[in-house]
């Protein structure tokens, strides 16, 4: 998370081996014939190609190293791992869209997975599970994120989500609309509302606009994952 070119390379190889067969090789392959496969031209392929194999994606075997093969995708360790079968796999294109509404998705699953610890730190019948989640929620009380197990819901700027997956606030718009649009999680919006009659529109240090009457506060927005999704999403540990 963070990289966007990093993050155009693994959609490019999603949609690869989603036109593969089960045995995610090719043989004799080429890099026409790859990018033929993928849908996307030979420069592309050859753009990616390098990023594939430093990240240990992709490797070439055979005598002649002419075989070319796409690792798992998947880590052994679960909690990492999240069901990808939403995703739009059709052409390059819509799996970088989708992955990066669901990478958004991620910081979510986060805020989840720290209430339910919290959850289970207080209200758990097995020590073990207790030990655990506390020292879990420990780390976030040292961040300033909870106290006495109370988890302090900030909300999420759409410049802190692009700071986090490595897009500018501008995109990070559209990557949050299109999270919405799919139904995958709801936004919540908060306005803090003070009287202030006669203020007139006027500029007032600390309120975001005036009115007529009242000073508004727009606070940050906050995020719901719907239910399916947030089972999906198997858990994001820090």
């Amino acid at each position: 998370m963070g990289n966007k070119t990093n993050i155009k390379a693994v959609s490019l190889l999603i949609a690869l081996k989603n036109n593969l067969d089960k045995t995610s090789s090719i043989k004799e392959a080429s890099q026409n014939k790859i990018a033929e496969i993928a849908g996307v031209s030979p420069n592309t392929i050859k753009r990616y190609m390098p990023i594939w194999v430093r990240l240990g994606l992709v490797e070439w075997k055979g005598k002649n190293k002419n075989i070319f093969i796409v690792n798992r995708l998947s880590s052994k360790t679960r909690h990492r791992n999240i069901d990808l079968s939403r995703l739009d796999m059709s052409s390059f294109k819509n799996v970088y869209e989708s992955l990066r509404s669901f990478l958004f998705l991620v910081i979510l699953s986060c805020k989840e997975l720290v209430k339910r610890m919290i959850r289970i730190a207080t209200q758990s019948n097995s020590t073990k599970e207790i030990k655990e989640a506390r020292k879990f929620c420990n780390r976030y009380a040292e961040r300033g994120e909870m106290q006495d197990f109370e988890y302090r819901e900030h909300g999420i700027s759409y410049s802190k989500i692009g700071e986090k997956i490595g897009f500018c606030k501008r995109m990070a718009v559209k990557i949050v609309s299109k999270a919405i649009k799919n139904g995958w999680c709801r936004k919540e919006t908060h306005f803090e509302r003070t009287y202030m009659p006669m203020v007139n529109c006027m500029y007032v240090e600390g309120f975001t606009f005036t009115t007529n009457n009242y000073g508004f506060k727009v606070l940050a927005n906050t995020y719901r994952l719907n239910r399916n999704i947030s089972m999906a999403l198997i858990g994001c540990k820090k």
